[in-house]
Protein backbone atom coordinates (compact mmCIF):
# COMPACT_ATOMS: atom_id res chain seq x y z
CA UNK A 1 0.00 0.00 0.00
CA UNK A 2 2.94 2.40 1.17
CA UNK A 3 4.86 2.11 -2.18
CA UNK A 4 1.99 2.64 -4.43
CA UNK A 5 0.80 5.50 -2.68
CA UNK A 6 4.41 6.98 -2.72
CA UNK A 7 4.22 6.25 -6.47
CA UNK A 8 1.30 7.75 -7.05
CA UNK A 9 2.07 11.17 -5.18
CA UNK A 10 4.65 11.29 -6.84
CA UNK A 11 2.97 10.86 -10.47
CA UNK A 12 0.74 13.35 -9.05
CA UNK A 13 3.56 16.16 -7.51
CA UNK A 14 5.25 15.75 -11.41
CA UNK A 15 2.16 16.08 -13.96
CA UNK A 16 1.57 19.12 -15.85
CA UNK A 17 -1.97 18.92 -14.92
CA UNK A 18 -1.82 19.59 -11.25
CA UNK A 19 0.61 22.66 -11.96
CA UNK A 20 -1.76 24.03 -14.88
CA UNK A 21 -4.62 23.72 -12.12
CA UNK A 22 -2.35 25.60 -9.31
CA UNK A 23 -1.24 28.00 -11.98
CA UNK A 24 -4.58 28.97 -13.19
CA UNK A 25 -6.09 28.95 -9.64
CA UNK A 26 -3.76 31.43 -8.62
CA UNK A 27 -3.92 33.56 -11.68
CA UNK A 28 -7.52 33.91 -10.71
CA UNK A 29 -6.84 34.93 -6.97
CA UNK A 30 -3.52 37.83 -8.32
CA UNK A 31 -6.52 39.41 -10.42
CA UNK A 32 -8.81 39.23 -7.25
CA UNK A 33 -6.22 41.31 -5.08
CA UNK A 34 -4.92 43.49 -7.86
CA UNK A 35 -8.66 45.05 -7.74
CA UNK A 36 -8.44 45.41 -3.83
CA UNK A 37 -5.11 46.54 -4.23
CA UNK A 38 -6.42 49.39 -7.11
CA UNK A 39 -8.93 50.49 -4.34
CA UNK A 40 -6.19 50.51 -1.87
CA UNK A 41 -3.88 52.69 -3.92
CA UNK A 42 -7.39 55.08 -4.48
CA UNK A 43 -8.22 55.41 -0.70
CA UNK A 44 -11.26 53.89 -1.10
CA UNK A 45 -10.87 50.20 0.89
CA UNK A 46 -7.74 51.07 3.76
CA UNK A 47 -9.42 49.93 6.82
CA UNK A 48 -11.43 47.03 5.55
CA UNK A 49 -9.08 43.74 7.32
CA UNK A 50 -8.04 41.58 5.70
CA UNK A 51 -10.58 38.80 7.29
CA UNK A 52 -13.23 40.42 5.45
CA UNK A 53 -11.85 40.15 2.30
CA UNK A 54 -10.29 37.16 1.83
CA UNK A 55 -12.35 34.65 -0.15
CA UNK A 56 -13.05 31.99 2.03
CA UNK A 57 -14.79 34.52 4.09
CA UNK A 58 -17.61 35.86 1.68
CA UNK A 59 -18.17 35.18 -2.26
CA UNK A 60 -16.15 37.70 -4.15
CA UNK A 61 -17.32 40.39 -6.38
CA UNK A 62 -14.55 40.53 -8.83
CA UNK A 63 -12.16 38.39 -10.17
CA UNK A 64 -12.39 35.95 -7.50
CA UNK A 65 -15.97 35.14 -8.05
CA UNK A 66 -14.77 32.91 -10.73
CA UNK A 67 -12.40 30.64 -8.82
CA UNK A 68 -15.80 29.20 -7.13
CA UNK A 69 -17.24 28.95 -10.33
CA UNK A 70 -13.93 27.15 -12.33
CA UNK A 71 -13.13 24.92 -9.61
CA UNK A 72 -14.90 21.77 -9.92
CA UNK A 73 -12.77 21.80 -13.30
CA UNK A 74 -9.60 22.90 -11.49
CA UNK A 75 -10.11 19.97 -8.50
CA UNK A 76 -10.94 17.20 -11.07
CA UNK A 77 -8.38 18.37 -13.88
CA UNK A 78 -5.30 17.55 -11.27
CA UNK A 79 -5.39 14.32 -11.06
CA UNK A 80 -8.67 13.00 -10.99
CA UNK A 81 -7.89 12.46 -14.88
CA UNK A 82 -5.82 9.64 -14.33
CA UNK A 83 -8.52 7.11 -13.30
CA UNK A 84 -10.29 7.40 -16.60
CA UNK A 85 -6.77 7.84 -18.29
CA UNK A 86 -5.39 4.62 -16.85
CA UNK A 87 -8.59 2.58 -18.04
CA UNK A 88 -8.30 3.78 -21.28
CA UNK A 89 -4.30 2.93 -21.76
CA UNK A 90 -4.76 -0.58 -19.68
CA UNK A 91 -2.27 0.49 -17.28
CA UNK A 92 -5.29 -0.15 -14.15
CA UNK A 93 -5.35 -4.32 -15.26
CA UNK A 94 -1.63 -4.44 -15.30
CA UNK A 95 -1.65 -2.93 -11.80
CA UNK A 96 -4.09 -4.50 -9.86
CA UNK A 97 -2.91 -7.85 -11.70
CA UNK A 98 0.67 -7.24 -9.47
CA UNK A 99 -0.73 -5.13 -6.38
CA UNK A 100 -4.53 -6.38 -5.81
CA UNK A 101 -6.98 -3.65 -6.57
CA UNK A 102 -8.08 -2.14 -3.01
CA UNK A 103 -4.36 -1.47 -2.66
CA UNK A 104 -4.17 0.13 -6.12
CA UNK A 105 -7.83 2.09 -5.83
CA UNK A 106 -7.46 2.94 -2.43
CA UNK A 107 -3.71 4.85 -3.32
CA UNK A 108 -5.46 6.41 -6.30
CA UNK A 109 -8.72 7.89 -4.57
CA UNK A 110 -6.99 9.48 -1.40
CA UNK A 111 -4.16 10.64 -4.10
CA UNK A 112 -7.09 12.16 -6.06
CA UNK A 113 -9.03 13.44 -3.21
CA UNK A 114 -5.45 15.50 -1.20
CA UNK A 115 -5.03 16.75 -4.94
CA UNK A 116 -8.14 18.47 -4.77
CA UNK A 117 -7.60 19.95 -1.50
CA UNK A 118 -4.66 21.05 -2.35
CA UNK A 119 -6.22 22.94 -5.04
CA UNK A 120 -8.75 24.68 -3.07
CA UNK A 121 -6.52 25.37 0.22
CA UNK A 122 -3.33 26.41 -1.79
CA UNK A 123 -5.94 29.26 -3.43
CA UNK A 124 -6.82 30.49 -0.33
CA UNK A 125 -3.66 30.67 1.51
CA UNK A 126 -2.64 32.45 -1.45
CA UNK A 127 -5.13 35.02 -1.33
CA UNK A 128 -4.66 35.26 2.74
CA UNK A 129 -0.93 36.12 1.97
CA UNK A 130 -1.67 38.05 -0.85
CA UNK A 131 -4.19 40.77 0.82
CA UNK A 132 -1.91 40.23 4.25
CA UNK A 133 0.63 42.59 2.46
CA UNK A 134 -1.34 45.44 2.16
CA UNK A 135 -4.11 45.02 4.28
CA UNK A 136 -4.63 45.73 8.04
CA UNK A 137 -5.39 42.36 10.04
CA UNK A 138 -7.79 44.28 12.22
CA UNK A 139 -10.32 41.57 14.20
CA UNK A 140 -13.64 41.78 12.90
CA UNK A 141 -16.17 43.68 14.63
CA UNK A 142 -19.73 42.40 14.81
CA UNK A 143 -22.71 44.90 13.21
CA UNK A 144 -19.91 47.19 11.94
CA UNK A 145 -21.78 46.86 8.61
CA UNK A 146 -18.62 45.33 7.13
CA UNK A 147 -17.81 42.01 8.51
CA UNK A 148 -19.77 39.79 6.91
CA UNK A 149 -20.65 36.62 9.55
CA UNK A 150 -23.49 36.67 11.08
CA UNK A 151 -25.39 34.28 13.67
CA UNK A 152 -26.04 31.98 10.97
CA UNK A 153 -22.97 31.46 9.08
CA UNK A 154 -20.30 28.42 9.49
CA UNK A 155 -17.70 29.46 12.34
CA UNK A 156 -18.95 32.65 13.00
CA UNK A 157 -17.96 32.55 16.74
CA UNK A 158 -14.50 32.23 15.59
CA UNK A 159 -14.67 34.72 12.81
CA UNK A 160 -14.97 37.53 15.66
CA UNK A 161 -13.44 35.54 18.85
CA UNK A 162 -10.50 34.05 17.06
CA UNK A 163 -9.94 34.75 13.40
CA UNK A 164 -6.50 32.81 12.35
CA UNK A 165 -8.24 29.92 14.00
CA UNK A 166 -11.35 30.96 11.92
CA UNK A 167 -9.06 30.71 9.11
CA UNK A 168 -7.45 27.74 9.78
CA UNK A 169 -11.22 26.17 9.93
CA UNK A 170 -12.28 27.21 6.71
CA UNK A 171 -8.99 26.33 5.30
CA UNK A 172 -9.76 22.73 6.53
CA UNK A 173 -13.02 22.85 4.92
CA UNK A 174 -11.64 24.01 1.69
CA UNK A 175 -9.65 20.96 1.92
CA UNK A 176 -12.84 19.32 2.07
CA UNK A 177 -14.70 20.90 -0.43
CA UNK A 178 -11.79 20.30 -2.91
CA UNK A 179 -11.36 16.63 -1.87
CA UNK A 180 -14.91 15.95 -2.21
CA UNK A 181 -14.95 17.75 -6.06
CA UNK A 182 -11.62 15.54 -6.60
CA UNK A 183 -13.82 12.32 -5.82
CA UNK A 184 -16.46 12.75 -8.12
CA UNK A 185 -13.94 13.00 -11.07
CA UNK A 186 -12.19 9.56 -9.62
CA UNK A 187 -15.80 8.15 -9.67
CA UNK A 188 -16.16 9.67 -13.18
CA UNK A 189 -13.59 8.08 -14.22
CA UNK A 190 -14.94 5.04 -13.53
CA UNK A 191 -17.17 5.35 -15.75
CA UNK A 192 -16.25 7.36 -18.44
CA UNK A 193 -12.75 6.25 -20.37
CA UNK A 194 -11.95 9.52 -21.87
CA UNK A 195 -10.49 11.82 -19.20
CA UNK A 196 -10.49 15.09 -21.06
CA UNK A 197 -14.77 14.33 -20.14
CA UNK A 198 -14.52 12.78 -17.05
CA UNK A 199 -12.35 16.15 -15.48
CA UNK A 200 -15.81 17.99 -17.08
CA UNK A 201 -17.82 16.18 -14.77
CA UNK A 202 -17.56 17.66 -11.69
CA UNK A 203 -18.52 21.18 -12.81
CA UNK A 204 -21.67 19.77 -14.67
CA UNK A 205 -22.72 18.23 -11.57
CA UNK A 206 -22.27 21.57 -9.64
CA UNK A 207 -23.57 23.31 -12.30
CA UNK A 208 -27.25 21.52 -12.48
CA UNK A 209 -27.26 21.07 -8.76
CA UNK A 210 -26.78 25.26 -8.40
CA UNK A 211 -29.86 25.04 -11.35
CA UNK A 212 -32.17 22.46 -9.07
CA UNK A 213 -31.14 24.42 -5.81
CA UNK A 214 -32.78 27.55 -7.02
CA UNK A 215 -35.26 26.18 -8.60
CA UNK A 216 -35.86 24.30 -5.19
CA UNK A 217 -35.38 27.61 -2.89
CA UNK A 218 -37.67 29.84 -4.88
CA UNK A 219 -40.73 27.43 -4.91
CA UNK A 220 -39.82 26.22 -1.38
CA UNK A 221 -38.80 28.64 0.99
CA UNK A 222 -36.25 27.25 3.52
CA UNK A 223 -35.26 30.14 5.57
CA UNK A 224 -34.26 29.95 9.77
CA UNK A 225 -35.21 33.44 11.41
CA UNK A 226 -36.17 34.72 7.87
CA UNK A 227 -32.96 34.07 6.08
CA UNK A 228 -32.99 31.66 3.17
CA UNK A 229 -30.35 28.50 4.12
CA UNK A 230 -27.57 28.40 1.38
CA UNK A 231 -28.64 25.41 -0.75
CA UNK A 232 -26.50 25.55 -3.77
CA UNK A 233 -23.08 24.07 -3.09
CA UNK A 234 -21.11 26.76 -4.90
CA UNK A 235 -22.58 29.90 -2.41
CA UNK A 236 -20.75 26.56 0.25
CA UNK A 237 -17.35 27.40 -0.79
CA UNK A 238 -16.78 30.30 1.43
CA UNK A 239 -18.12 30.71 4.97
CA UNK A 240 -21.02 33.57 4.98
CA UNK A 241 -22.30 33.93 1.49
CA UNK A 242 -25.62 35.80 1.39
CA UNK A 243 -27.31 33.18 2.49
CA UNK A 244 -27.33 31.52 6.03
CA UNK A 245 -24.83 28.88 5.75
CA UNK A 246 -25.45 26.30 8.82
CA UNK A 247 -22.45 23.66 9.74
CA UNK A 248 -24.95 21.29 9.02
CA UNK A 249 -25.98 22.00 5.65
CA UNK A 250 -21.86 22.28 4.76
CA UNK A 251 -21.00 18.82 6.04
CA UNK A 252 -23.98 17.42 4.96
CA UNK A 253 -22.87 18.26 1.13
CA UNK A 254 -19.36 17.45 1.39
CA UNK A 255 -20.67 14.12 3.04
CA UNK A 256 -23.58 13.59 0.25
CA UNK A 257 -20.61 14.15 -2.37
CA UNK A 258 -18.28 11.90 -1.20
CA UNK A 259 -20.35 9.12 -0.40
CA UNK A 260 -21.81 8.73 -3.79
CA UNK A 261 -18.89 9.39 -5.51
CA UNK A 262 -17.42 6.40 -3.39
CA UNK A 263 -19.61 4.61 -3.63
CA UNK A 264 -19.51 4.52 -7.70
CA UNK A 265 -15.76 4.07 -7.22
CA UNK A 266 -15.50 0.96 -4.90
CA UNK A 267 -18.65 -0.80 -6.64
CA UNK A 268 -17.36 -0.08 -10.14
CA UNK A 269 -13.91 -0.97 -8.44
CA UNK A 270 -14.98 -4.54 -6.97
CA UNK A 271 -13.50 -6.66 -10.35
CA UNK A 272 -11.05 -5.47 -12.59
CA UNK A 273 -12.46 -7.06 -15.37
CA UNK A 274 -15.12 -4.99 -15.50
CA UNK A 275 -13.17 -1.90 -16.48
Amino acid sequence: MKRIFVFEWKRMIRSKTLLFSAVAAALIVIADVFAWFRLYQQDVDVYTSVFNKWLGTQPAIGAGSYLHIVLPLLTAFAYSWSVSYDRSTGYIAQTVTRIGRRRYFTAKYLVSFISGGMIFVGALVLDFMLLGTFSPAFWPIPDDLVSPAGPFTFGSVAFYQSPYLFVLMWCGMAFLWGGAMASMGTAAGMLIKNHIVSSVVPFLVFTAQQLLAVFAMQKYRIAINGKAIALVWTEQLCAAPLAANLPVTVFSSIGFIVVVSTLIYVLRGRKYECL
